[in-house]
């Protein structure tokens, strides 16, 4: 009988499957099992409202970093040490902060995104702690343009 037509038989019904000899084998490996990971759609939802939250930051941030003409007037390099005793910023110290928040704000969503994936709870709280220290040191940025 031709392979195409024994093929056919065996659809049709006509003709038992062959048996496997796989199955009748037990199997000698020993099973490995991946560790349990749970993900809600409650989860996904938060961290889209927390990267839609950080999606903003980082455009208000992106507008800070470009100097307008009056800002490089009112707070230029001489004004600013001048005005040092008062606790002024130059225009300039301002947006190399600004640049750094930006990076830490654009590492953070990274992290925010890398939650999206099923990931076991020990590495889960690993980027968690890690997107902590990120919003932990932009409030010490905040503190040193006080």
């Amino acid at each position: 009988m031709s392979h195409h037509v024994h093929l056919l038989a065996v659809l049709v019904g006509l003709l038992p499957l062959p048996a496997m000899a796989d199955e009748t084998k037990p199997p000698d490996e020993k099973v490995v099992t991946l560790p349990k990971v749970e993900v809600t759609a409650s989860q996904i939802r938060e961290i889209d409202v927390a990267l839609k939250r950080l999606d903003k930051q980082i455009a208000r941030e992106t507008k800070r970093l470009e100097k307008t003409q009056a800002d490089e007037v009112l707070n230029s390099e001489k004004v600013s040490r001048a005005a040092a005793l008062f606790g002024g910023k130059s225009a300039a110290q301002r947006a190399s902060v600004t640049a750094v928040r930006l990076q830490s704000l654009e590492k953070e969503r990274t992290l925010l995104e890398s939650l999206k994936v099923p990931q076991p709870e020990k590495e889960r709280k690993l980027v968690e702690k890690e997107i902590e220290a990120q919003r932990a040191y932009r409030r010490e940025l905040d503190h040193i343009l006080r």
